[in-house]
């Protein structure tokens, strides 16, 4: 494990701000986030950070989920505001070196799988409803109905489980941080 306390790391992921000598312990991070997903996010992210002391300002772009962080290294360290960040439900990783790759491949690659069972999933649901619009009253017996009802019903819980636990995940992070985003009402839906 990195530890990004150590000065000789931080080179990595930051720069000085400038040459001065008046500014000499002003470091500008560049880092990837993960666990955001809209503008809301990047402004609780930048709240999040302006409440650190030591973290001058900073510039989340919730489009490339990056951030951009210019802090004092007499006032802070990356592990106080990287645990205020994961603390908010945000992780941060470092944009150059150390081998990371990029969170938002994982996370692409992981929306990806979600959106695919969650289709798959309705497809079946509508199937096994579609007898019950086409058909005369009477026509299909009590236990069919029931049966096509229960086979619907389970198919509602890999959407319910997989595809749409990151919006319960990040309502419950909302909720312990007493904040209010778009995935609360998304869950309320659900």
């Amino acid at each position: 494990m990195v530890n990004f306390d150590l000065p000789l790391e931080w080179r990595v992921f930051s720069r000085l701000k400038s040459t001065n000598s008046d500014q000499e312990s002003v470091w500008r991070s560049q880092l990837f986030v993960s666990g955001m997903h809209c503008a809301a996010c990047a402004i609780k992210l930048e709240a999040t950070l302006a409440k650190v002391p030591g973290v001058l300002s900073s510039q989340v772009s919730a489009a490339s989920a990056q951030a951009s962080i210019l802090w004092d290294a007499n006032l802070t360290k990356p592990s106080i505001w990287m645990g205020a960040t994961r603390r908010a439900g945000y992780e941060l990783h470092p944009a150059h070196g150390f081998d990371v790759e990029d969170p938002s491949n994982q996370h692409a690659k992981l929306a990806l799988w979600r959106w695919l069972v969650a289709g798959f999933c309705m497809m079946q649901i509508m199937m096994y409803a579609a007898p019950q619009y086409f058909s005369e009253p009477g026509e299909i017996s009590l236990d069919l109905q029931a049966l096509l009802r229960w086979a619907s019903w389970v198919l509602c819980l890999p959407i319910l489980f997989f595809s749409s636990g990151p919006f319960f995940k990040n309502a419950l992070r909302d909720l312990r941080n007493k904040s209010l985003g778009m995935d609360l009402p998304i869950t309320l839906g659900i």
